[in-house]
């Protein structure tokens, strides 16, 4: 079985519960007593994947801009 939908937690001793990692400082410190808990998330890196879609939106809207200006050409000569 996979782990989809599965969130990441962080036990913290302090406040004696698990702390989702979306509500944790910049730092890594717990919402409730700022303890610190993880690592900064300050260089958060982008998936592979979404710059997959970056480069084949460029080319698309690239080659219709090519194409918009051979049919204007087109209509004017």
């Amino acid at each position: 079985m996979g782990s989809i939908g599965a969130k990441k937690v962080i036990w913290c001793d302090t406040c004696d519960r698990d702390v989702d990692v979306g509500l944790l400082s910049p730092e890594g410190h717990c919402p409730g007593c700022d303890r610190w808990l993880a690592e900064s998330r300050d260089r958060s890196s982008v998936p592979w994947h979404f710059w997959v879609v970056v480069v084949a939106a460029v080319v698309y809207l690239g080659w219709r801009a090519a194409q918009g200006v051979l049919w204007v050409g087109q209509q004017i000569f």
